[in-house]
């Protein structure tokens, strides 16, 4: 997904445009993402998505640098989409969805997507909780190239044991995970 989180600030206008570039490039794939949620073909997609693209770049003195990126994308790519399927229709004679319920199915995924972000800062909070050899195991497991297998080896205990090492590990960062967005939504 995409990186919530807003592109620097510069007052110099080149590094201001590279900050630009690199935010757009970084949520390439939750503009994607975006756009198959909301298109009932993907005949078109590509073609939009780079409609977008121009579209955010054409407007990006709009653009506040201090607020996330990924929003203020997902508004561009829904305008376009709706006004995509209206000439879709227009073209075809096939109706789409409608504007209203166009809208309700992307709030509903940028909803889902800040979701998704919130999790993932909270997992890495949760992350930096643990011991250091803790998360290094974690990050060799399910981030690496390594077999729990090579794993048990080189950490010369049996994979029966590294499993349930892994497992406990796991079950510990769920029940941080779930604890901090428990607070969170108390607050």
């Amino acid at each position: 997904m995409g990186n919530l989180q807003p592109h620097q600030p510069s007052t110099d206008p080149a590094a201001s445009q590279r900050s630009f570039v690199a935010a757009l490039l970084a949520n390439q794939s939750g503009i994607h993402a975006f756009l198959v949620t909301l298109l009932p073909r993907e005949d078109d997609l590509d073609d939009l998505q780079q409609q977008i693209c121009l579209a955010l770049w054409e407007k990006r003195e709009q653009y506040d640098p201090a607020r996330p990126f990924l929003p203020w994308a997902y508004a561009f790519a829904r305008n376009h989409a709706l006004k995509h399927l209206e000439r879709k229709s227009r073209e075809t004679g096939i109706q789409h969805f409608s504007g209203p319920v166009l809208e309700q199915i992307a709030f509903a995924r940028e909803a889902f997507d800040a979701s998704i972000e919130d999790r993932r800062r909270t997992l890495d909070a949760c992350l930096q909780r643990l011991r250091p050899e803790q998360r290094e195991l974690i990050r060799e497991r399910f981030a690496g190239q390594r077999s729990l297998k090579d794993l048990a080896a080189a950490s010369g205990v049996s994979p029966a044991s590294l499993t349930m090492r892994l497992q406990r590990l796991r079950h510990a960062l769920l029940r941080c995970i779930e604890q901090a967005l428990a607070a969170k939504e108390a607050t």
